[in-house]
């Protein structure tokens, strides 16, 4: 397997291993990242640069499919669900092509760069539609049985935001052409692809505008009969294109903030089409005729809609809003219900609060503190920070979370509620990095970006101290369990320990080159080990000038904690890699691979069983730890 293979030279096959449990996140940037799978069971969805093969009903059943080194910015699922199809950004924009029964990729296709912006599928599955981003400017076609290429083409319209396959090209007689046909839009464009597979050759053909009215599209849907397409636009209104003459017949206004998605859902003697709107809203639009339809019900959500799609009894649409939340609806009547919550933005921070190995938190760029619950992997609370900030370090016990934002400012919440409780201005000029609560709940301890290092009174928020001997930016701060020592380390190389009720500096201890990111203590309470720019792990014993031992590191290391029973650190950093190093052999001995950007922060549980680690892929990774 992957996750805990033996590293190359390590002699015996060894027990210890970290495993992938649970990824909570979406690619929500992106549209259409997130579908239904045919059987009715599943979801396949991309998180970062990993694909998620997920059960609706049990959270803790999820297949990974490792292959992108970026971004997964576009996802498409084959109509019999035997395939899926994803396509990343970044320096190799492959498109690889799995399959959903073995779990396994099929094939990785390699000709495009810089990005890839929509893929779909051919109405039989037999064709993948691949379109590269506006610099890359090309659309290839490839086999999807045999993983070769049936032709490509120069990008039409430029940039595409969105394909859909529609069966076959008619004559003008209605009747089916041996031609595939794909719809593309992409500013103020709608084009129509033929594809004749036989000869390898595929043209666009303009859909024409009826009249001097002009729209920018952003998404496209067939009719069931093929008879019709549906192009949703950024002024929040719905072309109806009739492919006989391939003309748009008419406008119909829909929502405000654009249209972001459409699909048409199939039914007797009439139209159907859901609309999701970057108002937030989720509207059904039906009708006799495809010209006639109209609203017949809308609901609003929590954000713009990203994704939407329909199960395969047409029951049930899969929606995802731009906050990160997934909603299942009823196509019947727009009943909504929450089905999960992942966080929007890149994570800086995680916690466990004090002593419960269930409920952990997260800062995330798009403004949330949230408390989620490891049994389900569920949002208990989302605690939004002052607009324009983001939190960046946090805390908690049972009763209370504080959080230290960008912007300088301590805010506490009630953990039962979420209730904001008080918060301080200008605790840190610059912002605060690293925030902790006393054993004894009496007081905080938190460090900036500055270098200062600030202890507060809880019952009266006063400031009790201010010590300010680190010249740059504080990383981490951590408290002794007496609660009269902390210690402290900074990218100005230093790592301070201080007695706080002296409110005085203990000792000094320095790193030759490099700041340094990241401290963990020994239960001893003399041995500290710390990891920074210098690319090493250092074991200290504040009791002595040097370093007890050093050991070169592959990257930079941007966060370790220490197991509870003291024998193990997972780190993490640069190398999008968490890493088992066992203090006892002095090697690491099992590596987990999930994350596609810098991992943030990494820590364990209280208990020691599970390991948690985000990153600014917006993705928090829960991994079994097997000691």
């Amino acid at each position: 397997t992957l996750f805990g293979a033996p590293l190359p030279g390590s002699g015996a096959p060894m027990a210890m291993s970290i495993e992938l449990e649970h990824a909570i996140g979406c690619n929500v940037g992106f549209k259409s990242i997130c579908h239904f799978h045919p059987n009715g069971n599943h979801y396949v969805k991309a998180v970062g640069g990993v694909v998620i093969v997920g059960d609706l009903s049990d959270p803790h059943e999820q297949t990974f499919l490792h292959g992108h080194d970026d971004f997964i910015t576009c996802l498409a699922v084959s109509n019999d669900g035997r395939l899926a199809a994803s396509g990343q950004q970044g320096q190799n924009a492959d498109v690889i092509l799995w399959d959903l029964n073995s779990r396994r990729q099929l094939y990785c296709f390699q000709e495009q760069d810089h990005g890839i912006d929509c893929l779909c599928f051919s109405f039989d599955d037999r064709y993948l539609f691949s379109a590269g981003m506006a610099t890359d400017a090309r659309v290839f076609v490839y086999d999807t049985q045999s993983g070769l290429i049936i032709c490509w083409a120069q990008l039409h319209p430029k940039p595409t935001i969105s394909v859909v396959s529609g069966g076959f090209v008619r004559d003008i007689k209605r009747r089916d052409t041996h031609e595939y046909q794909f719809a593309a839009c992409g500013g103020k464009t709608i084009a129509v692809w033929h594809l004749d597979a036989m000869k390898g050759e595929m043209t666009p053909q303009q859909i024409g505008n009826a009249g001097k009215q002009t729209r920018e599209y952003t998404s496209l849907a067939f009719a069931s009969d093929y008879e019709h397409l549906f192009a949703g636009t950024t002024t929040g209104d719905v072309a109806v294109v009739l492919m006989k003459n391939r003309v748009v017949q008419q406008f119909i206004p829909c929502c405000s903030g654009g249209v972001t998605m459409l699909i048409c859902i199939p039914a007797q003697g009439g139209t159907r089409l859901a609309v999701g709107g970057g108002d937030g809203t989720a509207t059904i639009l039906s009708g006799p005729t495809p010209c006639d339809i109209r609203e017949e019900r809308q609901v609003t959500l929590d954000g713009p809609l990203m994704s939407m799609s329909l199960s395969s009894n047409k029951m049930d649409l899969l929606t995802v809003s731009s906050q990160g939340t997934a909603y299942l609806m009823r196509t019947k009547d727009l009943a909504v219900k929450v089905h999960n919550q992942v966080s929007s933005g890149a994570l800086y921070d995680v916690a466990y609060v004090a002593g419960v190995s269930e409920l952990f938190l997260t800062c995330c760029g798009d403004g949330l503190v949230t408390l989620w619950d490891a049994n389900d992997y569920s949002a208990k609370l989302r605690c939004p920070v002052r607009t324009r900030s983001y939190p960046t370090a946090v805390a908690a016990t049972e009763d209370i979370l504080v959080a230290g934002c960008n912007d300088g400012r301590l805010q506490s919440y009630d953990c039962a509620q979420g209730q904001n409780l008080w918060h301080i201005d200008n605790a840190h000029k610059g912002g605060v990095t690293s925030v902790k609560l006393a054993s004894n709940c009496r007081f905080i301890v938190s460090g900036g970006v500055e270098g200062d290092l600030r202890i507060w009174e809880m019952k009266t928020r006063d400031m009790a101290s201010h010590l300010s001997e680190h010249k740059g930016r504080i990383t981490e701060v951590q408290i002794f369990p007496n609660d009269q020592y902390a210690i402290s380390c900074s990218r100005d190389r230093c790592l301070l320990t201080w007695d706080l009720r002296q409110q005085k500096r203990l000792t000094a201890h320095r790193e030759r080159h490099g700041g340094i990111n990241c401290l963990a203590v020994a239960a001893n309470q003399t041995t500290v080990y710390t990891a920074g720019q210098e690319r090493q792990l250092t074991y200290w014993d504040l009791r002595m000038a040097d370093p007890i031992a050093v050991y070169p590191m592959e990257e930079e290391i941007h966060s370790i904690s220490l197991s509870p029973d003291g024998q193990h650190l997972a780190m993490a950093g640069t190398g999008l890699v968490v890493k088992v190093w066992d203090l006892n052999q002095h090697a690491v001995v099992s590596r987990g691979v999930g994350h596609s950007r810098p991992i943030q922060k990494v820590t364990f549980s209280p208990d020691g069983k599970q390991v948690v680690s985000v990153g600014l892929d917006h993705a928090a990774l829960v991994w079994n730890f097997y000691a």
